[in-house]
């Protein structure tokens, strides 16, 4: 005689894992881009040392000029939507477990913020590769040995540049913060349970420290150091409408979009320091 064993459906859902947001400890929010899609920064350029003539007939603080300026023109280029429905059966004969509000919830966590995350990592990367900001240290295979080093150098070469001591932050991969403790260096936050709520995994030479995911940062890159002065990360949109019932559809539809972007601020990429595995 067959033996049939019983199952149960759950109604709780089991939802997909997925890191907390961690590039917004490397921005600001310093720019207003309410009602135009692009934003004019203007920087007013710095003037020339003179010696102070006392003898001179006129002109004893050196030849006078207007103060020039420099500007930098941000445009917003990324403007992303997804959009689902959930028909009126699937929700009622799946125990209800289909809710709009959770499934938002959980699209926000696993699709926009990894993508937002990469997408203001690869900015920066972008930005000091251009500059040679990856190049402080010469390219290779993170190891317990240079771990420790090659922060060091990255962030003595960031100092010489006139950068903010107070507030810098460094993005690393796991790996690399693996190889950090490898090499006998220990984080602050290895000390203190609290500081890992924040995020932030402690401080290394005073940098606080930020693991990130391998897959939200750029190609053959394992170690971001930067102050979030550096780069503005406007969200100048973000929408979702639930629509019930609408023609066509016996249920609900929802749509999402969201507008954003991030800039580096030309004047300050001397902030940035970049680690290349290859």
């Amino acid at each position: 005689m067959a033996i049939n064993l019983a199952t149960k459906f759950s109604p709780k859902t089991s939802e997909l894992l997925a890191a907390r947001a961690k590039s917004k400890a490397f921005t600001n929010q310093d720019y207003s881009w309410d009602g135009v899609n692009a934003i004019i920064v203007t920087t007013l350029t710095d003037p020339t040392m003179n010696d102070y003539d006392p003898n001179a007939a006129t002109n004893r603080y050196g030849n006078a000029s207007e103060v020039e300026d420099t500007q930098q023109t941000w445009t917003l280029t990324q403007d992303r939507s997804w959009t689902k429905t959930i028909d009126k059966s699937n929700y009622q004969d799946s125990m209800m477990i289909r809710k709009p509000g959770k499934y938002l919830a959980q699209a926000t966590k696993n699709v926009l913020v990894p993508e937002i995350d990469a997408y203001v990592f690869q900015t920066l990367v972008t930005a000091g590769a251009v500059a040679s900001r990856d190049d402080i240290v010469a390219d290779a295979a993170t190891t317990a040995s240079n771990a420790y080093t090659n922060f060091l150098a990255i962030n003595a070469d960031i100092t010489d540049n006139e950068a903010p001591e107070e507030g810098r932050v460094a993005a690393m991969t796991a790996a690399y913060y693996n190889m950090l403790k490898q090499g006998g260096f220990v984080l602050d936050s290895d000390k203190g349970q609290g500081k890992l709520d924040s995020g932030s995994l402690g401080t290394v030479d005073g940098v606080k420290v930020f693991v990130v995911p391998s897959s939200r940062m750029p190609a053959s890159t394992d170690l971001i150091i930067s102050h979030p002065s550096v780069c503005t990360a406007p969200e100048k949109l973000v929408d979702y409408t639930l629509h019930s019932n609408p023609a066509g559809i016996s249920g609900d539809l929802l749509e999402y979009r969201h507008r954003y972007d991030a800039f580096v601020d030309t004047n300050k990429v001397d902030c940035i320091g970049i680690h290349k595995t290859a």
